[in-house]
């Protein structure tokens, strides 16, 4: 597997407007958050590049942050980003304008079977009443492997408290309605494929499935 290199590296700019709250949190002006989430994005950038995919869907792709730095890795990919919040795919679209985005749900829309060698869904699990939905979803698109990621429970949590966040809700996100820890994300995992690796990018989780 690659090592995380200077070229990987996120580059975000400070004071560009958030389409959203997560948008907000990749644009922080927090050094310690700000250095949390450049690790975590290095970590799935060397695993892209690892795999050498020949097509990358990535599914609830939000503003496009992640695959601005995908499309500066050494390796070349056709990429599609799928997200349903139509302005979040206005921003995706704004600062990547050589790769492609479709506003849509990723569970209404019918999967293009095996359309990719590699599908990622990054923090969005968390999000669904019923993860398995989606997760049959994502297999569905790719004939390779798959990179999911959720929030390290309750380390992220603690986070948030620690940064006064949400804290009438002891730190767990409104939107979060899944908790996750290595264990319990190993397991759901191994529900869809044998072959899965699951590691801690605190405070993330993030998993990987063969098919």
């Amino acid at each position: 597997m690659s090592t995380e290199t200077e070229s990987s590296k996120p580059s975000f700019d400070p004071a560009a407007k958030p389409a959203t709250s997560n948008y907000q949190k990749y644009q922080t002006g927090n050094p310690l958050m700000l250095a949390v989430i450049r690790r975590f994005v290095r970590r799935i950038c060397a695993k892209v590049e690892a795999l050498a995919p020949k097509r990358v869907v990535d599914l609830c792709c939000g503003e496009g942050l992640i695959a601005m730095e995908l499309d500066r890795l050494p390796v070349q990919f056709e990429y599609l980003g799928l997200d349903l919040n139509p302005q979040a795919i206005a921003e995706a679209r704004r600062i990547n304008p050589s790769l492609r985005f479709e506003a849509d749900d990723i569970v209404a829309r019918t999967p293009d079977h095996d359309w990719a060698d590699l599908a990622i869904c990054l923090e969005a699990l968390e999000h669904f009443d019923e993860p398995r939905d989606p997760l049959r979803r994502i297999l569905s698109w790719t004939h390779q492997s798959a990179i999911v990621s959720v929030p390290w429970e309750p380390y992220f949590r603690i986070g948030n408290l620690l940064r006064g966040k949400h804290l009438s809700r002891f730190g767990n996100h409104p939107e979060h309605v899944q908790q996750f820890n290595p264990r319990s994300l190993e397991a759901l995992l191994r529900e869809f494929s044998d072959d899965v690796r699951v590691e801690t990018c605190f405070p993330w989780l993030i998993g990987t499935m063969g098919r």
